[in-house]
């Protein structure tokens, strides 16, 4: 398969949030009731067309207990894009989008700031807990945009990827390949490739 880019992105948040549920919507349009929690690191990829460039992005599903910290702490070098998800519906999951956003920032490659979006999940709840005034309020303050989704309904969930995937197309250097950002292949029948796991140099300890 050809494309012209390949983008790595990594999401994070607490646990039960929903950011598996959001990655199988944006890699399969599927949804399930129930999903077993993430141990450290689980992957999976999808492309987009944006411009009449073809992107291909790598999505990290990151696990949500602190207690994995340190196994996902070097999945934040190399990213192109980070995600910050939350469920409206629990107060305490807003709370702790600080202390994932100073993970992104203190993780990741030395002099770069990723593309962040703070993602607030589950809007088809009865009851939220989180105001849209409140997240867009600290959005806004760290430079993010701020989109609402439900997994579950299918709302909104590929409009965000793509805003995220447009906003780093738009406005990182796509000509350096530091940044979580890789050129295009053409791949051929005959040839084999290697994992495109391995390609960006963050992966080469795993």
């Amino acid at each position: 398969m050809s494309y012209d880019y390949l983008f790595k992105i990594i999401f994070v948040g607490d646990s039960c949030v929903g950011k598996t549920a959001l990655a199988e919507r944006i890699t399969k349009n599927e949804f399930h009731e129930s999903y077993n929690a993430t141990i450290g690191v689980d992957f999976s990829t999808v492309s987009l067309d944006i411009d009449d460039q073809t992107i291909k992005t790598h999505i990290w599903d990151t696990a949500g207990q602190e207690c994995f910290a340190s196994i996902i702490s070097t999945y934040y070098r190399g990213i192109a894009g980070a995600v910050i998800v939350f469920d409206v519906s629990s107060r305490n999951s807003f709370r702790k989008c600080s202390f994932w956003l100073n993970q992104v920032k203190q993780n990741g490659t030395i002099g770069h700031l990723p593309v962040i979006a703070l993602v607030g999940n589950k809007i088809d709840r009865a009851t939220r807990d989180v105001t849209y005034d409140e997240a867009v309020n600290f959005a806004e303050k760290n430079n993010m945009n701020y989109y609402e989704t439900s997994a579950r309904k299918n709302i909104d969930v590929m409009k965000f990827y793509k805003g995220l995937i447009e906003k780093i197309y738009n406005s990182a250097d796509l000509d350096d390949e530091k940044h979580g950002i890789r050129k295009g292949v053409v791949c051929h029948s005959k040839v084999q490739i290697k994992d495109e796991r391995c390609c960006f140099d963050c992966c080469t300890t795993h």
